[in-house]
């Protein structure tokens, strides 16, 4: 029997910032969609910013299990916000970052903002002076965390190192950005040799929006994009691809 996915139009009520509001809104309508059902899963929200894919995912897999990190102050706030009161989530206000400190600097231009990062990353994103404000924040050391279903990763340029440090023993699928080719393939380095293979690995470049937001001029030529791999031969989730689609 044929199956089709229709997709239900239902209200949720998130607090952003304007500038945020077509990323958030992309989110919800499903960019981070891979066509894998499942429920009762343990979920890593790594760059949670104000909780749209949180909020997106505890629907997708109900009655899951959902561990948001989110380093920014003011974004936090707003996160703690979105997801009050939402079972199953539950958000921690520090970024992930290899090893034993326990304090770094962040970068940021504005309470929500999704490019937001941590300084030693952003600065391959940011020309030097680039509009914005540096603090410190908390950091956990990736290699501390136990072993997720699925694990979401979008941290402007640290999502290589922090996925090479994460538990992926446990894990049947990767959702994740990149912000330059070196990471993109530091990521799909960790992902083949962990047993993974590609549903979406795509691309774009980084040239037609060059004078935008400050961006670095030497990305000319660069690349940005998402991947999302599965676990070859896991058997946590269920893929149900769209009539006609993969």
């Amino acid at each position: 029997m044929p199956i089709f996915r229709l997709t239900a139009q239902i209200p949720l009520t998130i607090e952003c910032p304007e500038a945020m509001r077509g990323a958030i809104e992309y989110v919800l309508r499903g960019e981070y969609e891979s066509h894998h059902d499942g429920s009762g899963l343990d979920i890593l929200d790594i760059g949670a910013n104000v909780g749209s894919f949180a909020l997106w995912a505890s629907r997708r897999w109900p009655n899951s299990r959902i561990r948001a990190f989110e380093p920014n102050p003011g974004t936090f706030a707003l996160l703690e916000r979105n997801t009050r009161g939402q079972p199953g989530i539950s958000i921690t206000n520090a970024a992930l970052f290899p090893g034993t400190a326990r304090r770094a600097t962040f970068f940021a231009r504005f309470a929500g903002d999704g490019e937001a990062g941590l300084e030693s990353y952003a600065r391959d994103t940011f020309r030097e002076g680039a509009e914005g404000s540096t603090f410190e924040v908390d950091v956990v050391d990736p290699t501390t965390l136990p072993s997720a279903d699925i694990v979401k990763i979008d941290i402007e340029g640290g999502e290589g190192e922090v996925l090479a440090n994460l538990d992926l023993s446990g894990t049947s699928l990767v959702l994740a950005e990149f912000q330059n080719r070196r990471n993109r393939e530091t990521m799909q380095t960790t992902l083949r040799s962990a047993g993974f293979e590609a549903l979406v690995d795509e691309e774009a470049p980084w040239d037609p929006i060059l004078d935008y937001r400050d961006y670095r001029q030497d990305l000319k030529g660069n690349v940005f994009g998402r991947m999302f791999y599965r676990k070859r031969g896991q058997t946590r989730l269920t893929y149900r691809p769209l009539m006609g689609g993969s």
